[in-house]
């Protein structure tokens, strides 16, 4: 009887793909194409230790042979729990994102029936007789409490609470005979994906370790036998000119060594020299914050709105950055980049801003290039108060920055680009004494563009009388 199709039950199924490994490689296709999976993929797929633990560079594909070890063990197993904590919401979204893709490219004779299909949740029942329920769970940075199964955290070493989401996982893997993954990119010498991996405060012995550099990586490298082989004993802009694809190439050109090093090498950079830590900066991140994409979309403040703009030079990029102050506190509502954009249009968008929204102080960079647009807009709107970067400016408004993460007086975006740039600063000693506070220059983000847009929006407003010298005012009565 033709259009019948016949459905296979676990056993079945484990009759052509015992493995996770094999059934990714023997059923599962992306885009129409079957899935190739790199030799530390198929190594992490075929680890059946309690604990796995992989220290990563950034675009190696191990969020998506998660995704898909989840989807195999839910279609290979009966009654399987997968569950995801993320880094943010979005994060999480995105593991069900892709294994939903890949079920779809399934074999139907494969496939469980999907019974529960939402951004955070896919349960499938079974094919076989019992009709058993299988899930991936993905949630963002919180201990899955109560989902026994196996755990995997993803980007671990980025998230705020990483100490509570480990301790609340360890204990759901008791019982489930389940595995517990812990995957990051590194995140300075700090927190418990650092103190495992690098078993520097002491001894974890039951955790299996994986290292995956950018030269494990087809993607990356032009030679994965050799590179294996010889890379990790040179320097790293050696092995990149060695190794290194152009599109590796470009990311070692565009990022400071120890930015490279930590997102492309595996390597847990000391962060001695950064002004404001990552303990600092997490916790003043939210992954509920609502930005807004266009001036119109921004509702009645019940605070004060405050913004800064930093006018990018010839190879930076012009940065705006809205705040909400409510009392002593900053929360970002809006953050915009202005990327090859004439100064006639940015301008424009600048005079829009202050048409349609209460904004009741916009400091502006008039350092150089910035100073004809900084006192065309002052000329006409009182709120806009131009200011002049030096090396005494910008460490007061460093040091204004730093106070309210201190206090957690500010609520930033949770992004990992803007958690990198905020960390980029530096501050050192100059030989006349005075002290500087800056960033090297990336391709990415200019001299940390937006984090300035940021401190000059939340500054702490001084007064008329700040720059010295007395002021006599007279008020007039009647």
């Amino acid at each position: 009887m033709t259009g019948v199709v016949i459905k296979r039950s676990e056993a079945e199924l484990a009759d052509r793909a015992e493995s996770e490994s094999k059934f990714v490689s023997s059923v599962c296709r992306l885009d129409g194409e079957p899935i190739e999976l790199e030799p530390y993929q198929s190594a992490f797929l075929n680890n059946r230790s309690r604990f796995r633990w992989v220290n990563k560079s950034r675009q190696v594909g191990f969020s998506m042979v998660m995704s898909l070890e989840a989807l195999a063990r839910c279609h290979l197993r009966e009654g399987h729990t997968s569950v995801f904590v993320s880094f943010s919401l979005d994060e999480a979204k995105e593991r069900i994102l892709q294994a939903r893709q890949v079920f779809e490219e399934m074999p139907t004779s494969y496939q469980k029936r999907l019974v529960v299909d939402s951004k955070t949740e896919l349960t499938f029942e079974s094919n076989g007789p019992r009709k058993r329920i299988s899930r991936i769970i993905s949630v963002p940075s919180k201990a899955p409490r109560g989902k026994k199964g196996d755990i995997a955290l993803d980007e671990l070493a980025h998230m705020i609470n990483d100490r509570e989401v480990y301790r609340g996982s360890t204990a759901l893997i008791l019982r489930s005979k389940g595995q517990l993954t812990g995957c990051s990119t590194p995140l300075g010498r700090r927190g418990i994906f650092w103190e495992i991996a690098s078993e520097s405060l002491r001894r974890y012995p039951h955790h299996s370790r994986q290292d995956v550099p950018w030269w494990l990586s087809r993607f990356f490298c032009r030679d994965v036998p050799r590179a294996a082989a010889e890379a990790p004993a040179m320097p790293t802009a050696t092995r990149v000119a060695a190794f290194g694809r152009q599109v590796l190439v470009e990311q070692f050109d565009s990022l400071p060594l120890d930015d490279f090093q930590q997102e492309l090498e595996a390597l847990f950079v000391d962060e001695s020299y950064s002004y404001y830590s990552y303990e600092l900066i997490l916790p003043c991140t939210s992954d509920g914050l609502t930005l807004h994409d266009d001036f119109e979309s921004i509702p009645r403040p019940t605070g004060r709105l405050v913004a800064g703009f930093d006018v990018g030079r010839t190879r930076d990029h012009s940065e705006l950055a809205l705040f909400e102050q409510q009392g002593d506190r900053f929360v970002c509502r809006l953050l915009r980049r202005y990327e090859q954009t004439p100064f006639a249009q940015q301008e424009a968008d600048l005079r829009r801003l202050l048409g349609l929204v209460p904004v009741a102080r916009l400091s502006i960079d008039r350092s150089g290039i910035g100073m004809h647009l900084a006192e065309n807009l002052a000329h006409e709107f009182p709120q806009v108060t131009p200011e002049v970067f030096t090396n005494d400016s910008k460490e007061r408004w460093a040091t204004d920055f730093k106070i309210l993460l201190q206090r957690r007086d500010v609520t930033l975006p949770r992004d990992r680009d803007l958690v990198g740039q905020i960390h980029s600063i530096k501050r050192r000693v100059l030989p006349s004494g005075k002290v500087a506070f800056d960033a090297e220059r990336t391709g990415r983000s200019g001299h940390a563009d937006r984090f300035w847009a940021i401190a000059l929006a939340c500054q702490k407003e001084r007064g008329p009388s700040a720059g010295g010298g007395t002021k006599i005012g007279v008020r007039v009565l009647g």
